[in-house]
């Protein structure tokens, strides 16, 4: 049980699980983010700060709600998030391209256990954005502002 494995690692300062909805700050010393809760959640990142990584795992499915990263003060995302659709041996999907001046990325509902966001800083103020969600549905790629 992968809740098991996290409460028996919860001494390592690197994990940080959400357990409820709503807003959460993302602790400086993250390394993995474990979202174990459906529901609207929005996770602030810590200072992108070069050198740091956030990696941020869907535990359960998001099956109702928004999620909605949000950078840290003058901090900006760019990358691509990768998506394909559950159950589609054709693989449609998306590939979600993210401008170095998007400040959030939103999660729409529908997006499969096992999905996943990396985050990495290679330059101060810039996260570098990577992943892939598996979602229920082409139309539920992730939106940017």
């Amino acid at each position: 049980d992968f809740n098991n494995v996290l409460d028996s690692m919860q001494n390592y300062s690197s994990i940080q699980k959400l357990e409820s909805t709503g807003a959460h700050t993302i602790l400086a010393d993250t390394a993995v983010l474990a979202m174990i809760v459906d529901g609207a959640m929005t996770p602030t990142m810590p200072s992108a700060v070069v050198g740091k990584h956030v990696k941020a795992i869907w535990v359960v499915e998001q099956a109702t709600d928004n999620r909605v990263f949000t950078a840290a003060g003058t901090d900006t995302f760019a990358g691509n998030i990768f998506t394909s659709v559950e159950g589609n041996a054709a693989g449609d999907g998306d590939v979600v391209a993210i401008a170095n001046t998007t400040v959030t990325i939103t999660c729409v509902d529908d997006v499969n256990i096992g999905s996943y966001l990396d985050f990495f800083c290679a330059s101060d103020g810039l996260w570098l954005v990577t992943g892939h969600l598996v979602l229920d549905a082409v139309g539920n790629v992730p939106t940017l502002a």
